[in-house]
């Protein structure tokens, strides 16, 4: 039986000597507290899914496409994956400053990511987000701006160059 988390933080940094993105899940609560690891193939997979998912269930909030707004038919939704994404991060309520000793400190045994999900509730225009590995599973509910701005964030720690990938991924 998979161990089953709720995640109230994440905090993305890319690990060197891993050469993977580790994603800690509640970093400074040790009995919630679970990294993951991002391989370079997963996130290629993983940003087409998470723009497609955004562009189908959020468009409206988004104003993209809006029949009131013409000007807005040629954005999309990948607008914030495709700018420069540290002018996407907004300092606010839901985001702050890592405390680097707890991050090291509680530090647990990496799990890799081998799965998003992603579902959507028309009552509440929230998504439920959930990360798998072979072990545990994390889950968070989230609104539009909170999955824009978790995975912004983590496209922030991406070493494009050294991955060889474009920063318009």
């Amino acid at each position: 039986m998979k161990k089953t988390i709720k995640a109230l933080s994440f905090t993305p940094k890319y690990d060197e000597l891993e050469d993977r993105i580790r994603i800690s899940i509640n970093y400074d609560d040790f009995s919630n507290r679970v990294d993951l690891m991002m391989t370079r193939s997963f996130m290629l997979k993983l940003f087409p899914v998470v723009d497609d998912y955004i562009q189908k269930f959020y468009n409206e909030e988004l104003g993209i496409n809006h029949p009131a707004n013409p000007k807005l038919e040629k954005l999309r939704s990948t607008d914030f994956v495709n700018s420069k994404p540290k002018e996407n991060i907004n300092e606010t309520s839901a985001t702050s400053v890592t405390d680097g000793s707890n991050l090291e400190l509680y530090k647990q045994e990496d799990e890799l990511l081998i799965e998003v999900k992603f579902s959507f509730s028309k009552e509440t225009q929230m998504s439920i987000v959930v990360f798998e590995t072979k072990h545990t599973q994390v889950s968070s509910t989230l609104d539009i701006r909170s999955i824009k701005q978790i995975f912004t964030i983590i496209k922030a720690t991406t070493p494009f160059f050294s991955w060889g990938i474009s920063h318009n991924i």
